[in-house]
């Protein structure tokens, strides 16, 4: 082939003169490959795509983007140097690589780092070979992996160096900390590709002017970059080194995300919190670009994670809506219906009871919750929501119940204390617009001033600017509420180990192990209980006894399908809802372990008895100071009416005789009623 003067060379430089037809390089088949080199490719048979003939060959390419593959197939030859492609003849196999540097498979899919693979001589008449175990054209415009292609067969043709003479090659080195960057140059004159990773060359028409604005490096995540130009030696080389910096910041942004817990966060036991912490183990172990490069996208798949804390059954909560400009808006419950109060509390530590929700899971992340009042808490808006639109519904209704799930990016989005949205959930209920079905749709929260209100409106995030600034961005967190019970062991009750009492302004569920008693009558001789029928629930503001078997706490859910029992002429008060302050003329008498055991004493005027407990009402003429009680066993000192007057009675035992001191354990008699010894 005859050399391109260096007048001509200039000239194409300039854009005076076009490529000359040697610059195109001649396919020549050739009948064995026996060194490294640029050669062209072409696909003469094919088991897939019966279209391709020797007559009407498939060429391969090197493909600017990667698709399916880096090597593209074209019906005509290309011309320029994207026809190159790179075999790497190893001592045992061989290796094809585009131009830009990326190697292929036996698939034809590309690694960055030699693969080796089988090129075998089919017919050396034919010059023709089998590549790889699937490299085949599917007219597709890409090349390989699409199933066993062992009869497909290629040809190559040798690039001279007369033919690379035409071009200024430009090789790009990756060094340091990372290899996958790239080098991207939209100079007219490179006859390749635009991109060149590492290993891949640039191929500019000879004599071009080249300089170190012709280039733009990439970046590598948690890496600073060293770019070094050599116009004479033809390298581009890259250095990337780990930042630090970068890598310490995401520690702690790491450190500080994982130490939050709660609705909306990955659960204690998710893939995504377990991958974090393992990743976050090894960074601070090691702080290289690989440990980095794995905590950024162990980051990201935990923000991202749907496997995340739920609500639990018989934990209370707050809702708090979360605006564009910061601004926080618990939901707070009234007689007219739900509706947002401002806060600048930055926790929920101060909300009132009307505030708080009490939880109950009714189905695949569906719940209700129940309010203070023994309301549900169910979707509000415009004229669509049950209730009249207060937001909330006197008695439970399965299609009311609402949904809570993760809010997936779409819509606006947002960017909260750089977490994205972790640790906000959206939150979904039961509307109806007017002659439609019933659907699901979004709790969204509207301003207009200071007036925040429900909105009727589906969309997730919330919206920074318009007219219809909103929100859907809740967070429900966790507070305290009295329906998880602890229980007093007793030694001096028969048939009872652990005891307490009980009261709540909605129904609930007799958890196992626990057994609820009213005191169906009381009177000057003994308070019997009578225990609630298995399977019904506590009915609202009731008070019972609890016990239990374990003495385990146990935490009362709200009841939702159960039925109420009937509790007739139980002679429990209550501070179901609120404390109760013990008045004059309340004749009330509280559980305690008090001088004569356990037992119903007689509470003071202006004692405080605690939200949600029981107590004991006797409007008797000369009641005793303490009433015990009878669980329906054989009576025993615990099971009689203790009275003051009877203290300094004589004692006997049971034969008749009496005694001057007891022993612990004993059983005694003293002003007509049995009693034992402590």
């Amino acid at each position: 082939m005859k050399k391109i003067s260096t007048l001509a060379l200039a000239l194409i430089a300039m854009g005076s003169l076009s490529m000359p037809a040697s610059a195109q390089v001649n396919f020549v088949p050739v009948s064995s490959i026996d060194a490294s080199g640029w050669y062209q490719m072409r696909q003469v048979k094919s088991a897939k795509n019966n279209a391709v003939t020797s007559e009407l060959p498939k060429y391969v390419f090197s493909n600017e983007t990667k698709g399916y593959s880096w090597f593209g197939t074209s019906d005509t030859q290309k011309e320029d140097a994207t026809a190159f492609i790179y075999i790497d003849k190893g001592a045992k196999d061989y290796g094809i690589q585009n131009i830009n540097g990326k190697w292929g498979q036996s698939k034809a899919q590309a690694t960055d780092t030699r693969s080796g693979m089988n090129i075998k001589v089919v017919s050396a008449e034919d010059k023709t070979f089998t590549v790889g175990d699937f490299w085949d054209d599917y007219n597709t415009g890409v090349m390989g992996g699409f199933g066993n292609s062992s009869t497909a067969t290629f040809q190559f043709s040798r690039v001279s160096d007369d033919a690379l003479a035409a071009y200024d090659v430009y090789t790009v080195s990756m060094t340091g900390d990372a290899t996958t960057g790239s080098v991207t140059s939209t100079n007219s004159a490179n006859k390749g590709t635009k991109t060149v990773y590492n290993g891949g060359s640039y191929f500019f028409t000879a004599g071009t002017s080249v300089s170190e604005s012709d280039f733009t490096i990439s970046d590598v995540a948690g890496c600073t970059k060293t770019f070094v130009f050599d116009a004479s030696a033809k390298t581009l080389t890259v250095n990337y080194k780990l930042d630090e910096t970068l890598i310490t910041n995401l520690i702690t942004k790491v450190e500080n995300v994982l130490s939050k817990t709660g609705i909306g966060y990955p659960t204690a036991t998710s893939t995504a919190r377990t991958n974090l912490s393992t990743a976050l183990t090894n960074a601070n172990t090691s702080k290289t670009l690989a440990n980095y490069s794995a905590l950024s996208s162990a980051y990201t798949a935990y923000l991202t994670s749907t496997d995340i804390q739920m609500p639990e059954d018989g934990k209370a909560y707050t809702f708090t809506a979360i605006f564009y400009d910061g601004a926080k808006r618990y939901m707070d419950y009234a007689e007219s219906g739900y509706s947002l109060v401002p806060t600048s509390d930055e926790t929920n530590a101060n909300y009132p009871e009307t505030a708080k929700l009490i939880c109950r899971k009714v189905g695949d992340n569906k719940f209700t919750f129940v309010n203070n009042d023994g309301k549900h808490f169910v979707w509000k808006g415009g004229t669509d929501g049950a209730n009249s639109n207060k937001g909330y519904v006197d008695t439970y209704n399965a299609e009311y119940a609402v949904t809570v799930a993760k809010i997936v990016k779409g819509g606006y989005v947002v960017d909260i204390e750089n977490e994205g949205l972790l640790g906000y959930v959206g939150v979904m209920g039961y509307r109806k617009p007017s002659g439609k079905n019933p659907e699901q749709d979004y709790f969204i929260f509207t301003v207009n001033g200071s007036t925040y209100s429900y909105n009727q409106a589906n969309a997730p995030f919330y919206k920074t600017s318009g007219g219809d600034k909103h929100s859907s961005l809740i967070k429900i967190e966790e507070t305290t509420y009295p329906n998880t019970v602890t229980f007093n062991a007793v030694s001096d009750v028969e048939g009872v180990k652990n005891i307490a009492t009980f009261s709540a302004p909605f129904a609930t569920v007799i958890p196992e192990g626990v057994t609820a008693y009213y005191v169906s009558t009381a009177d000057n001789s003994k308070a019997t209980m009578k225990a609630i029928e298995a399977g019904k629930a506590i009915p609202a503001n009731a008070g019972v006894i609890l016990t239990s078997t374990t003495g385990d706490e146990a935490t009362m859910i709200p009841a939702t399908t159960e039925t109420a029992a009937e509790l007739t002429g139980n002679k429990l008060g209550n501070s179901a809802g609120a404390e109760k302050i013990i008045a004059d003329g309340d004749n009330a008498y509280i559980l305690a372990k008090g001088a004569n055991g356990t037992a119903f004493y007689k509470g003071k005027v202006n004692t405080i008895l605690g939200m949600n407990k029981a107590y004991l009402t006797l409007n008797e003429a000369g009641a005793p100071e303490a009433i015990s009680m009878n669980f329906g066993g054989n009576v025993t000192g615990i099971n009689q009416i203790v009275n003051a007057e009877q203290n300094n009675a004589p004692v006997y035992d049971l034969t008749g005789r009496r005694v001057v001191r007891t022993v612990k354990g004993g059983l005694y008699i003293k002003g007509g009623n049995k009693f034992i010894a402590r």
